[in-house]
């Protein structure tokens, strides 16, 4: 048994690197170490820096099956959706659903909105029995980083319209918040996927324009932008079912202290951790004095309001995680 073997399989090497001229550094890999990493003489390599260390890969990553299959015959519709995009959501090239004839009229339309609302793929083929979900996406063309700046200028506008839906009674714009929240999914959906993709390929997390940890920090902040559309979604749906517009008086507050934890956010996203730490407790602070007065008030949608005050109280807890991840981290506009 060779000395890089070990119970648990190859174990790493630790090799010096060497002056090869007066130009080059070398480093020498042991053969039968090398062979069982799939490395051969002649290979290119790509090296990557990455904070403490270099990342080093191949030309190419040897084939991956990035190929996933959902049974419908043997799941209920909507546990085919859930998986559809489970297995996007992870990296999947191409996803193929059979037993497809079972699913009715309604969760096929379902389906083709679930992959509508998906970015690069779309339904490659449809036999009836058997549907075919195809990645047609040039990863080139597209950046993890850009993606994650449109996903939080997109959940914030989306926070202050809805807010100033419910201030207004304006349905119109309140039901635009509502349509737009799928997008923000969708935004999600991919920072997700880019980041598993990069977990199995540096080749790929590269060419997105980021690397792993950044990466990973973007995917956490995304699923925070993501619950921040959630909340306005939320906030939107009172403002359509309210009964009417609410006094000048509680509309400006709402409005106010919506527009505090929102700023919290900010923040918290620029890395201002002693700011949006403050920022985070002031308007906690607010809203729940707001709601001491809604308490106390003859407001007859007094307690809808509530409703979006703990939809603001959650903006500002989406503020405080999002300091756990981005304290050093600015995403600029």
């Amino acid at each position: 048994m060779s000395q890089y073997r070990s119970a648990n399989g190859w174990e790493p090497v630790e090799r010096k690197v060497q002056l090869a001229g007066n130009s080059t550094f070398v480093v020498s890999l042991p053969k039968e170490w090398a062979l069982a990493q799939d490395l051969e003489s002649g290979m290119s390599m790509h090296l990557y820096p990455h904070e403490d260390r270099v990342v080093a890969a191949a030309e190419t990553v040897p084939d991956q099956d990035r190929s996933a299959t959902v049974d419908a015959a043997t799941v209920d519709d909507e546990t085919v959706l859930r998986r559809v995009r489970s297995a996007y959501v992870v990296g999947r090239d191409r996803i193929t659903i059979v037993g497809a004839d079972g699913l009715d009229q309604e969760s096929r339309r379902a389906l083709d909105r679930v992959v509508g609302r998906l970015v690069g793929v779309e339904i490659l083929e449809d036999t009836g029995e058997r549907i075919v979900v195809q990645d047609l996406l040039d990863v080139d063309d597209v950046s993890l980083p850009q993606t994650l700046v449109q996903a939080r200028q997109l959940a914030l506008e989306m926070h202050a319209d809805a807010l100033e839906a419910l201030a207004r009674n304006d349905e119109e714009l309140a039901r635009r918040v509502i349509d737009r929240d799928d997008e923000v999914d969708r935004l999600f959906a991919f920072v997700s996927r880019g980041f598993h993709r990069g977990l199995e390929d540096v080749h790929e997390i590269n060419r997105l324009g980021t690397d792993r940890a950044s990466a990973f920090r973007d995917y956490r902040i995304a699923r925070q932008l993501e619950r921040v559309g959630d909340h306005a979604e939320r906030i939107a749906t009172v403002a359509i079912s309210q009964s009417g517009p609410p006094a000048d008086a509680i509309g400006d507050s709402i409005e106010t202290v919506g527009a505090d934890a929102r700023r919290s956010l900010e923040l918290a996203l620029a890395g201002e951790v002693e700011r949006a730490t403050d920022a985070i407790e002031d308007a906690l602070e607010a809203i729940e004095e707001l709601n001491r007065r809604l308490y106390e008030s003859d407001e007859p949608d007094a307690y809808r309001y509530g409703t979006v005050l703990e939809s603001l109280r959650r903006t500002g807890a989406i503020a405080s995680n999002v300091l756990g991840v981005a304290s050093e981290t600015r995403i600029d506009e």
